[in-house]
């Protein structure tokens, strides 16, 4: 059963153009580095929240992708963006309807 990765980020009001810019290049190494899915998502009441709905084979996959952009530095320029460190939730559908 595959992982569904919800990374939820704020960002300083004048930043929001910059992660924007910042999270829309990051979706091609996602999916290189054995994303199945991603989608960024702004909330419509709070224009500085965004949310990363991802896919993965498996948490261990996502974290493992994450570990390594970290070492790498991939997440360095989110310190001057952010207004608070983003958090990771991993989540195991429960139940799924689609019309």
């Amino acid at each position: 059963m595959s992982a569904t990765v919800l990374v939820s980020f704020q960002t300083k009001p004048d930043q929001v153009e910059a992660l924007t810019a910042f999270l829309s290049a990051v979706q091609e190494p996602v999916m290189a580095s054995g994303g199945l899915s991603i989608s960024l998502t702004q909330d419509q009441d709070d224009p500085t929240r965004f949310f990363e709905i991802e896919v993965w084979p498996t948490a261990d996959d996502h974290k493992a992708f994450v570990a390594g952009a970290a070492a790498a530095g991939a997440f360095d320029p989110l310190e001057a963006i952010l207004a608070a460190p983003f958090t990771v939730n991993y989540l195991d559908t429960v139940k799924h309807s689609a019309a």
